[in-house]
């Protein structure tokens, strides 16, 4: 009896710490998971946008990017728009959750943007 008494004493606050902890660890995750997400996502632009001006500048576009072009007001020059694309999937840092399985899988989708310039 006395070690029952003992050992009840000793586990005191168990249960309501595990009830503080585990919506503290989930929260952290998804707050981590927001953040690793921004970051990938400014990160895929940076890429994105340096890539459209790296294919502006030397006219070669490979064929999963695309050129737009406008017709200018002026007769002899016409204005061309390289659009890069990229795509990344996110990486999970929460566990599959039974009412989470029914999302699509985190990823980024960003464009680039650049005009092309003239060759002489």
């Amino acid at each position: 009896m006395e070690f029952a008494k003992k050992l009840r004493r000793d586990q005191e606050g168990v249960v309501e710490s595990a009830l503080v902890v585990i919506p503290l660890m989930a929260l952290f995750l998804i707050t981590a998971e927001l953040i690793v997400a921004v970051n990938f996502r400014n990160l895929d632009l940076t890429y994105a946008q340096s890539a459209a001006a790296a294919e502006a500048i030397s006219s070669v576009v490979p064929d999963s990017d695309e050129v737009i072009s406008f017709s200018s007001p002026n007769s002899f020059d016409e204005l061309r728009l390289v659009v890069t694309h990229r795509s990344r999937i996110l990486p999970r840092l929460l566990p599959a959750l039974p009412f989470l399985n029914g999302l699509a899988t985190p990823s980024t989708e960003v464009s680039g943007m650049a005009v092309m310039e003239r060759l002489p």
